[in-house]
């Protein structure tokens, strides 16, 4: 489960690098293209403006499975280490339940409502930038998951299980 995670790590910093680079590079131009060559370009906007979402959506999911979230610890830490461990499998499991339920079931249908919806300026699908919700609550379940077996199996071995 860990190299599955260290896989998925590497894919969601990579796919973030390439399109943070690339927002970098489109906004460059839509500035040099406006100011130096008086000439407008809606569609490096409209573009930049989607991979900004999908950029937002894929670097929470990669924070969320780095443990690099905010997190509320201050009700948690008032009680001792086995109720605290209770709280922490209720919110992984409310964790599930809300990235399935809104983000991968509720992302696929807006998906599949807006397939036929086209961008204004760059004719792009809107199904291909509304797929980064869904895709996002994958990862999030992903590592919720992850997160609860090496837990589980830290916890078995100090047992000595």
């Amino acid at each position: 489960m860990n190299k599955a995670k260290k896989w998925v790590d590497t894919i969601l910093i990579s796919l973030s690098s390439i399109l943070l680079l690339t927002m970098v590079g489109l906004s460059l131009w839509q500035v040099l293209a406006r100011y130096v060559l008086n000439i407008s370009s809606p569609s490096t906007e409209e573009l930049t403006r989607y991979l900004l979402i999908w950029f937002g959506l894929l670097t929470a999911a990669y924070v969320f499975g780095a443990k690099k979230h905010i997190a509320i610890l201050f009700f948690r830490e008032k009680f001792g280490p086995s109720t605290q461990l209770l709280i922490e499998r209720i919110t992984d499991i409310l964790i599930i339940i809300v990235a399935g339920v809104l983000m991968v079931y509720g992302g696929i249908k807006v998906v599949l409502l807006t397939s036929a919806q086209t961008a204004a300026a760059t004719g792009i699908s809107m199904s291909f930038v509304y797929f980064s919700l869904p895709l996002s609550g994958f990862f999030i379940i992903f590592y919720t998951i992850h997160s609860i077996m090496t837990e589980q199996t830290a916890e078995n071995e100090e047992v000595g299980v």
